[in-house]
């Protein structure tokens, strides 16, 4: 496919037509005064052996209401060695059940939001993902809601359903993006009016702040990802290991290449 076909393809996809009730469009208030945990994980990998993975991940959560942000705790590094083809996507299923059970936690008495798709009917526990796969053929879904939201309730919170506990939400009249929201209770609209309270933040406008917040405060810098590197290969050679054997072991010649 060359440059120009590959435009062509896009703007094809851009301007394909898909039915969209526009009744399904339903606009909500913002409130007042709302607070929330917001909850998330970071991780990466250390060492891949192929045979074997070593990753770190950390967990963390923000406390906050419109104003500013409560409380934050950002738990420990802690390093996971995967056997598995498929190290990449275990370890995903792995950070997300650790950042349910902290949502469980938290969301007896307020609204947790998680980063990401939640797959399971947890009461109180909201996920709003950054970005999204769904989509009709083709066609990123999410992209043509806004067009259609943004022609049918301009400069309005709105909400569209996309399947059973799937929705599509602008959180603020003014942000450029919508999110997907996977929700299970049946105080849908109080729940996002709750979260667009909290959506202010010019920084990420139309995005939970607290949610931005907590990514910031879980993120494994590049710096701690060397040092950690650092940190096992050194105290491998303390323990015994031979230092050429630790480099045979997890030598990436791709690496040699570039």
């Amino acid at each position: 496919m060359k440059i120009d076909d590959a435009v062509d393809y896009i703007r094809n996809l851009i301007n394909t037509e898909i039915d969209l009730n526009k009744d399904n469009f339903v606009e909500f208030e913002r409130k007042r005064n709302g607070e929330a945990y917001a909850i998330d994980g970071s991780s990466t990998k250390l060492f891949d052996a192929y045979s074997f993975s070593v990753f770190a991940r950390r967990i963390g959560y923000v406390f906050a209401n419109e104003e500013k942000v409560i409380e934050r705790k950002a738990g420990d590094i802690e390093i996971d060695i995967i056997h598995a083809e498929n190290a990449d996507e275990e370890n995903d299923a792995r950070r997300q059940k650790e950042e349910l059970k902290l949502a469980m936690e938290y969301c007896k008495e307020n609204i947790v939001m998680i980063d990401g798709a939640l797959n399971e009917k947890i009461d109180g526990v909201i996920g709003i993902s950054k970005k999204s796969g769904l989509k009709k053929g083709n066609i990123p879904i999410l992209f043509i809601i806004k067009k259609f939201g943004e022609e049918i309730l301009p400069n309005k919170c709105w909400y569209y359903k996309i399947d059973e506990n799937v929705y599509a939400v602008k959180f603020h009249p003014y942000s450029k993006f919508v999110f997907r929201v996977d929700y299970y209770g049946n105080d849908l609209e109080e729940v996002l009016a709750e979260i667009a309270s909290l959506c202010d933040d010019v920084s990420c406008l139309g995005y939970p702040y607290p949610l931005a917040e907590v990514h910031r405060l879980v993120k494994i810098s590049k710096e701690e990802a060397e040092y950690l590197k650092y940190e096992l290969q050194k105290r491998a050679v303390e323990k015994g290991l031979n230092l050429e054997e630790w480099e045979d072991l997890f030598y990436d010649y791709h690496e040699y290449l570039e």
